[in-house]
């Protein structure tokens, strides 16, 4: 699909919605200013419940895509992508089964991923948690990032900075993440522009997550590929 839009001149984007947010554009901006020195470690908590009306496929059929790691995984690592302007490397997971899937799905997950930065990033992703808020972090050699309540589809969440000047709470001008993927879309349409989430952001993410669901079966390492990585 990439390489066909590629031959056509047809702009491709992705509908990854969580690189949208202000809070992960925000932490992004931070990095790159230098404000935690040199990024060493990651944490992403997106181990939530999920609603009985987003159930279905997502637990019930596994020719479907479904389980956590296709549903949520591949999200979060999207969002470290961009955050961290990095790729992944290799990966190395366990999953559960059975808490709410009754299919042989995976319903929580926890993976371990290198990036070529040298960060290494903890993933925690599960749909059987109700009561654990959001949250992802950045540890770095100069200070640490931490946002809550970010992994969501809506404009919330906030986030500190702590070093050694103390902890102190970042501003961030809340957008409504689709609004601002979709007006990114049109100006790649109409300027030609890079939308927000591009296809090839789409299959890193996608083979990164489908890596992960592999060494949480087999055990190990899984080394990501690196087709079409930066």
């Amino acid at each position: 699909m990439i390489e066909a839009c590629d031959k056509h001149a047809v702009v491709l984007g992705t509908n990854h919605h969580l690189r949208n947010a202000s809070t992960h554009r925000k932490l992004r901006e931070l990095i790159i200013d230098g404000a935690i020195g040199t990024p060493l470690f990651a944490r992403v908590f997106h181990a939530v419940s999920l609603p009985p009306h987003l159930r279905g496929w997502r637990i019930e059929k596994q020719d479907a895509g479904g389980g956590v790691v296709l549903d949520i995984t591949v999200h979060d690592i999207d969002t470290l992508r961009f955050v961290l302007n990095a790729e992944p490397m290799e990966v190395s997971a366990m999953t559960t089964t059975g808490t709410m899937s009754n299919a042989g799905l995976t319903d929580g997950v926890m993976a371990i991923v290198r990036f070529d930065n040298g960060v290494l990033a903890q993933l925690h992703d599960a749909f059987t948690v109700p009561f654990a808020a959001t949250g992802f972090e950045v540890h770095g050699s100069d200070g640490s990032l931490m946002a809550k309540d970010v992994m969501t589809q809506r404009a919330i969440g906030e986030i500190e900075l702590c070093d050694a000047n103390g902890v102190r709470s970042i501003e961030v001008e809340h957008a409504n993440l689709y609004h601002t993927g979709v007006a990114q879309f049109h100006r790649a349409i109409s300027e030609g522009q890079s939308p927000a989430a591009t296809g090839v952001d789409g299959y890193r993410s996608l083979i990164t997550a489908l890596a992960v669901a592999h060494a949480a079966e087999a055990g190990g390492h899984v080394h990501v590929s690196r087709r079409f990585a930066k």
